[in-house]
């Protein structure tokens, strides 16, 4: 997937701003407060129809001004799109080569963005909704499947958690056999993920920081998996009966599953320091990307946004060498000017304007 272009108008801090990016890396630089991370956040909100960095639309708009609109050239798997994204305070209009695109889900699954950004460090040490929103999105666009399931699981937990507030318990034992069949489906999706995740974050972890530790992705669902079937999620979710009249709400099911990271045993949020949240993190996105070019020929748009800080110059150096390796089409931001070395083009940012 490649963007060809990108205009935008009345967005963070660009009251105008068009030109023409590199199919290979685009190195976003100028000093901090001038724009860089507003420009590569309008590349995500492109492909991904979301912020990396805030849920409130009307942050994204300029002050004072009623709209922001991303237009730009896309290509992906060699056919040309136009895309128009009109934000508002109230929401988003998206209209795809003409005509107005009002699924999300199947706008998201044609194009994709894989963001590393400094936000992203709280993916995995304090926001275990936002993990499971985010391997949810990536299992989706491996395995439609995933998303009908989510959709049907999404349902279920909603009726029940409705009866557990009124405090009605006559009709959770028929919603339980429902929830057991539609958990199982979910773990057994996300247990094979993190199985194709885990044959190469570890090599890839050490490609990117020639460290020698071992790198896993770890999945932990709130329900015992030692027998995955019906009956024994079934009486799981019995027992915990009592547990969800207490809080009101289900206490046990893939709504409630976590993911983390260990470096040889030790977990990320006990253990990792900042700078190894970092690379850890992009580690586990390189595997996605991995994951997603070697088994579905799908080339995502990378974005890196103040990459470099709190890692070391040997780190920095091997982590630029696999990037040149890459066929996807990357976004860096950065304080400093690149090497001359690097292929593709650069942007000084000064103030919202491209010098």
């Amino acid at each position: 997937m490649i963007i060809r272009n990108i205009e935008v108008s009345q967005f963070r801090n660009y009251s105008k701003c068009s030109t023409d990016f590199s199919a290979e890396l685009n190195w976003i630089y100028g000093s901090n407060g001038q724009g860089k991370t507003n420009l590569v956040e309008a590349v995500n909100y492109l492909c991904n129809l979301e912020s990396f960095r805030t849920k409130k639309t009307a942050q994204l708009l300029q002050e004072n001004k009623a709209e922001a609109v991303i237009q730009a050239q896309l290509v992906r798997q060699r056919v040309q799109h136009q895309v128009s994204i009109k934000v508002t305070k109230k929401g988003r209009q998206v209209v795809l080569d003409y005509t107005p695109s009002h699924r999300v889900s199947e706008y998201i699954l044609s194009f994709m963005a894989l963001s590393f950004t400094p936000e992203d460090v709280n993916l995995f040490r304090n926001v275990p909704q936002e993990r499971r929103k985010f391997f949810n999105r990536i299992m989706t666009f491996v395995d439609p499947l995933h998303f009908k399931n989510i959709q049907e699981y999404t349902k279920i937990i909603a009726q029940k958690n409705s009866l557990l507030r009124k405090g009605i318990t006559e009709q959770i034992p028929l919603w339980n056999e429902l929830l057991a069949r539609s958990s199982i489906k979910i773990m057994q999706q996300r247990c094979h993920f993190v199985e194709l995740m885990n044959v190469h974050l570890h090599d890839l972890f050490m490609e990117l920081t020639g460290r020698s530790e071992k790198l896993v992705l770890i999945y932990k669902p709130s329900l015992n998996l030692t027998n995955m079937d019906d009956k024994n999620c079934l009486h799981q979710l019995e027992k915990s009966l009592p547990r969800d009249l207490q809080y009101g709400f289900a206490v046990l099911g893939p709504h409630r599953d976590e993911y983390y990271l260990l470096i040889d045993g030790k977990k990320d949020k006990d253990y990792f320091s900042q700078g190894e949240f970092r690379i850890t993190n992009l580690s586990l996105k390189m595997t996605i990307n991995r994951l997603l070019c070697d088994r579905y020929k799908f080339y995502p748009v990378l974005i890196f946004d103040d990459l470099f800080s709190e890692l070391d110059e040997e780190v920095i150096k091997q982590v630029l060498q696999f990037f040149v390796k890459l066929k996807n089409q990357i976004f860096i931001t950065s304080t400093s000017e690149p090497s001359s070395s690097l292929p593709g083009k650069n942007f000084h940012i000064e103030e919202g304007q491209l010098v």
